[in-house]
């Protein structure tokens, strides 16, 4: 974890680090918001779900997580790279919303999903060798991406005479829930390792809590709500969550425990190493000296 700033320079380097921290979720969510007036407003140039402006800022976001990546991720950076390719997902569903084959398209979701995670799932398994609470908020920022998109309810929803007040609703939401994320990865990066625990598994109810916040949009959108409606679109998004999580979970608890085996065999190796007595020096054999002058004649029998 990242060391205590000075104290004069404490407030300022927190709040560059909170910035640094929000700048993809925040593109994301940009994303949203300039697609709703444009989308209200039946401009030209949509495609699927997704205006020019929104197609440029999940770009953004998508190259934003490479620049981080090429620079090896620092912890500072931490929500760069699942934002990215919480981007690409954004970008693919995206495309593909609005289609007629309705099957077609939320196949080629899970298809595109899929694919995506589980290039996620790798990354994480290799952070998990760093730290086991970084790992599972790094996939918690992953999952979590899907919040920043909100429905245009104008659009897509029922003909309703409040429905500008629905997308506000859902995106005041949104908002708030990404800036409850970035500044709990400020605490995250901020923790030291005892409440880094912590400050993950807040992050992780984060992300569970948000079917809570958004699990009435489907049936508003639908014109039909309901507590079961609601209650079904809860249960979808804490299994569509619960799963990811989960075998995030058992990959870093596996990775931690194969990390630390390594560990303890490196530590037993080099205090055998460090017991072992030095090997005895070899002197070479001393040649006797030379005599010099006559050898003495050998005394005859008598």
């Amino acid at each position: 974890m990242t060391a205590q700033p000075a104290p004069e320079m404490r407030l300022a380097d927190r709040r560059k680090l909170l910035l640094t921290l929000a700048f993809p979720l925040g593109l994301l969510l940009l994303s949203s918001l300039a697609a709703w007036p444009w989308r209200a407003l039946d401009l030209p140039g949509v495609l699927g779900a997704l205006t020019p402006l929104s197609f440029v800022l999940l770009a953004v976001t998508v190259g934003a997580s490479t620049y981080a990546l090429r620079r090896k991720l620092p912890l500072s950076m931490i929500t760069w790279l699942p934002a990215g390719q919480g981007a690409i997902v954004l970008l693919a569903t995206g495309l593909l919303a609005g289609g007629a084959q309705e099957q077609l398209t939320a196949l080629a979701f899970i298809v595109a999903y899929g694919l995506i995670f589980l290039i996620v799932l790798g990354i994480t398994t290799a952070i998990a060798a760093h730290g086991g609470a970084v790992a599972i908020a790094f996939i918690s920022f992953f999952v979590f991406t899907q919040a920043a998109r909100f429905p245009v309810f104008e659009v897509e929803g029922a003909a309703s005479g409040n429905a500008s007040l629905l997308t506000l609703a859902a995106a005041a939401i949104a908002v708030v829930e990404l800036a409850l994320m970035a500044w709990l990865a400020r605490r995250l990066v901020e923790a030291a390792d005892e409440s880094a625990t912590g400050t993950a598994l807040w992050i992780v109810a984060l992300t569970l809590a948000h079917g809570l916040l958004a699990g009435w949009r489907d049936p508003m959108l639908e014109g039909s709500f309901s507590i079961g409606a609601y209650t079904e679109q809860v249960v979808r998004w804490f299994t569509f969550a619960g799963i990811q999580l989960g075998m995030a979970g058992v990959l870093i608890r596996f990775r931690r425990a194969q990390f630390r085996e390594q560990q303890v065999q490196r530590d037993a190796q080099n205090a055998n190493e460090e017991e072992a007595p030095p090997p005895a020096e070899e002197t070479p054999p001393v040649r006797p000296p030379r005599r010099g002058g006559r050898p003495t004649p050998r005394r005859r029998r008598r």
